[in-house]
Formats: structure tokens, sequence, C-alpha cells
């Protein structure tokens, strides 16, 4: 598809379609496109559509030409265009940011719009989508109201101070403020979560040489991605690769392992592999029924699942003594249906919703309500120390404010450009 915005899409699509003067608001209208520029004849058969403003995406005339597929139509068509007089190139992000600028959606349901096309999973993609219709907007919108219903009253009793009328303290309003502050917080959890599921969850595999890494890195994978050999320490450096696991995905991370060595190029790869485990989220430490397990100190708070593999060795007598929750064989397949289920339940441990199934997955939004906390924390400090209702109303004013900035209301120009300039061409 191809598609103009703006008050010249009509008559610039009236110049190389065939059945221009036929077009109808909201109707799909079947044509040809032809143009001297395009060629001899006729260039492609093509339904055009045509939305006039208001009633659109982006809130001005739009004009989509659904044509056949194929780079060359899209890109010869394209160029074409582009040189037409009024009519140049989209930026990126150009449509959604005209449809926010119209009104058509706020600035979170437009970052939606990029979650979902970045969307690696089912989850990620659920999320977007509740962003999309506005949940979060509905969010944000209460605690400024509730917000505003305070200020109301504080700033009140500043208007009419000079008037024989008993008003309310703010200290009164300490416990409404520190319930916004904790349903903010409650939305700002979720953020840990909600980056990954953007990212990916990176689960580096960790252990001693031989204890069947890379084999497991493929089976897990579905396919020989890594090299595996019978001899210790082949793999040098960190390979990764994403999995989906209960409609997340994981980025597996096949590494060295953790050891003293005098290889300088193992080292380098030793050396990642602590890189890896800082940035972990989930660590499996592989363990062998016929090899010591190796030490190393995974990040604080980080889940870590003890994988036993070669269990095949077990049957000939090999010691099985090391602790672990699951155990397996590359050889033979035993536990790997287990081993899923360990990796899903380390995932879904970490899930982190508000009461209305809200996850932020923007730093922007993630940042934007850290502020929002700080304002209002330095409000109830003020209340506490008696500063006075105006230095009161003034940090809750300042709260107002930064909600906005996540709805798009009071977000600075420059912030507008960073968001929409992450977006791809014709979004």
């Amino acid at each position: 598809m191809v598609r103009l915005s703006g008050e010249h899409s009509l008559e610039t699509i009236q110049r190389f379609f065939s059945a221009g003067r036929q077009l109808k608001p909201r109707h799909a209208t079947y044509g040809i496109i032809e143009h001297p520029d395009l060629g001899e004849g006729a260039f492609d058969d093509v339904v055009v559509t045509w939305f006039p403003a208001p009633n659109s995406a982006t809130g001005e005339d739009v004009v989509e030409i659904s044509l056949h597929g194929g780079a060359y139509l899209q890109q010869a068509l394209l160029e074409v265009l582009s040189r037409q007089d009024q009519v140049r190139l989209a930026q990126p992000g150009e449509f959604t940011l005209r449809s926010f600028l119209n009104g058509k959606m706020d600035l979170s349901s437009a970052e939606a719009v990029a979650e979902a096309i970045h969307a690696q999973d089912a989850v990620a993609h659920r999320q977007s989508q509740i962003h999309l219709h506005g949940n979060l907007r509905n969010y944000i919108a209460q605690l400024k109201q509730d917000l505003l219903k305070i200020v109301s009253f504080i700033e009140a009793e500043l208007d009419f101070s000079d008037q024989e009328i008993e008003f309310v303290s703010p200290k009164q309003h300490l416990a409404q403020i520190e319930s916004l502050i904790a349903r903010a917080s409650s939305l700002l959890d979720t953020y840990f979560y909600g980056r990954r599921l953007v990212e990916g969850f990176r689960v580096p595999l960790i252990g001693a040489p031989n204890t069947g890494k890379s084999s497991i890195f493929n089976v897990l994978q579905g396919f020989d991605r890594a090299i595996v050999t019978e001899v210790a320490g082949t793999t040098r450096d960190t390979i990764e690769a994403p999995i989906s696991v209960a409609g997340h995905t994981l980025i597996l991370v096949d590494t060295a392992g953790v050891r003293e060595s005098k290889d300088q190029i193992e080292v380098l790869g030793v050396d990642r592999t602590r890189q890896e485990l800082e940035r972990a989220d989930i660590v499996l430490s592989i363990q062998s029924a016929d090899i010591p397990p190796e030490a190393f100190t995974p990040p604080e708070g980080v889940p870590v699942i003890r994988v036993l593999n070669k269990s095949d060795l077990t049957n000939q007598g090999t010691n099985r003594s090391s602790p672990a929750d699951v155990v397996i064989s590359c050889l033979t397949g035993e536990g790997f249906d287990a081993f899923h289920q360990k990796l899903a339940e380390a995932v879904l441990g970490m899930r982190r919703k508000t009461t209305e199934g809200l996850i932020i997955t923007s730093q922007r939004q993630a940042h934007t309500l850290r502020r929002f906390i700080e304002s209002c924390e330095i409000a109830v400090s003020a209340i506490h120390t008696d500063a006075g209702p105006e230095y009161v109303a003034s940090d809750l004013r300042n709260g107002l404010t930064i909600l906005g900035e996540i709805t798009g209301e009071t977000t600075p120009d420059d912030i507008l450009g960073e968001i929409f300039g992450s977006f791809c061409i014709g979004k």
C-alpha cells in the first residue's frame, strides 16, 4: 500500500488514477494507474480509497493505493508521486505524528503503534494493543483527575485566605497524595518486565568446559547454531539467538563459561561471559554428570536454573550427586519438557502488572513517572514540615504538568521528534 496524507492528496492521485473522478469517501474504487513518467500504457491495476478530513487516520485528507506486491512497483510509484507539486516523502513516523497533532490519538497511543511494530512475541503484541486502545491514557487521566481535586482544594484556601471561611488543612490530603504515589509506583514497577517484552529476556548458559552448553543451546534452538565437539573449550565467544517460551522472547547466549585460562582468546571469551552475567535476566547453570560444577556468582536477584546434563551417563554408573532443578540429556532428549516448564516459570515469575493489567515498556514513560512520584514526595515532605500550602500546591501543580507529558499534553517538541524519529517510514 502507498499512502498520501494532506490537503493535496485527492488532486494528486487523480492525475494517475483512471477512476479518479469516481472516488467517493470511504469507498474502495478499482482502476488503472497510468502516467507518462511510469512508462507507456498501464502501470498497474489498483484499488484506491479516499478518506476526507477529518474522518481519517491522520485527521487530514488521506488516499490509500493498494497495488500488487513487489518492491519495484512500490518504489517506482513512490518516486514519481514524490516529484509532484506539493508532495514529498514522509518522514519516519510522520503519519502517526500527524494523527497525534490532529487529536486523533494521544502520545501514549502513538507510542503503542511503535510497540506493535516492534513486538517480538504474543505477549508484547497483546500489551501494545492494550496501550493502543487507550488503557494507559485512562489510567493517567484518573491520576490527573484525583490530583487536580487535591490541588483545587489547596488553591481555594490560598485564593480565599482573607475570608472567614474554615478550610481543610493540606495535612488532610496526605493519604490521598500517598495513594497517588502508590498507584504511580505500581505502574512504574512494571517497567522492568515491560522493557524485556521489547528487548527479550537475556539468558546466558554458564558452565564448565564440555558440560554441553552448546548442545543445549542447539536443542533449544531447534537446529545446530553453535559448534559442538568433544574438545573442551570449543566455544570462545558468545553466540546468541532468540527462542519463544510461554509467549515471551528469550535471548539465549552460549558462552565460554567462567574459568581461569592462559589462552588469550579464551580469556576474552571468559570476559564476555562475565559481561553477559551482569546483563542476565535468567542464568542457566549447566552441570554435567561427569564434570565438577563451575563456580560463578550471578547478579543479585537473578534467578538461576541448575541444569544437570548428560543424564544418559548415569546409566553407566557415573556419579549424579550434584543438586539440579532439571535433569536432561541432549543425546536422548530426556527432561526437555520439564526444562521448558522451568524456563516458563522463571519468566512468568518476573511478570508485574497493575490491577488494570497495564505494563509500561517505554523508557520515557518510566522516567516521567519517576519525576511525578518525586514531585508528589516533595509535596508530602512540605506538608510534614509545615512549609505552607502555596509550596504544596506548587509541587502538586508540577506533578500535573509531568503527568501531561505521558499523554502528550505538555510534551516539548524535541521529545516528540525523538519519539517519532524512531518509527519506520510509512507509520
